[in-house]
């Protein structure tokens, strides 16, 4: 596996959370819709169309919840196959680097203090696990 396909699989959880972040703003924006507020009833109700508009609302909030619900099953089983590569590697800095950086999604200052060196060495340690864990994954 060279360098870019193995940045690829490590970014796979992030880019699931991206998309259910995404969904859930899709979802919530229906459902604020749906309050009473967003109800108008100082004028007369007129149909302008002959379905109910509140029901597409509703079954595309309904529909948005399971593909969330879905998503969020993925992500989990996209942990648990990245943290059991990770947990390949032999160096202990660079399961540290990798697993704080891309499963805890931990900013890389954080990981430096989290393994008592630089940024720059946190850097160092995150390139070596991505290159050792290519190796490893072949």
């Amino acid at each position: 596996m060279d360098l870019n396909e193995t940045y690829d699989f490590l970014m796979q959880i992030r880019r699931k959370e991206i998309i259910i972040r995404r969904k859930e703003t899709q979802r919530d924006e229906l459902r604020a819709c749906l309050l009473p507020g967003a109800i108008r009833y100082d004028r007369d109700r007129v149909q302008s169309t002959p379905t109910d508009k509140m029901a597409d609302v509703i079954a595309r909030v309904d529909e948005l919840d399971r593909e969330i619900e879905q998503l969020r099953r993925e992500k989990a089983s996209l942990v648990i196959e990245i943290s059991d590569a990770i947990e390949t590697l032999e160096d202990d800095y660079e399961r540290t680097v990798l697993t704080e950086f891309y499963i805890a999604r931990a900013p890389m200052t954080e990981v430096a203090d989290a393994i008592n060196y630089s940024v720059r060495r946190a850097y160092h340690f995150r390139k070596m696990g991505v290159t050792h864990l290519g190796e490893v994954l072949g």
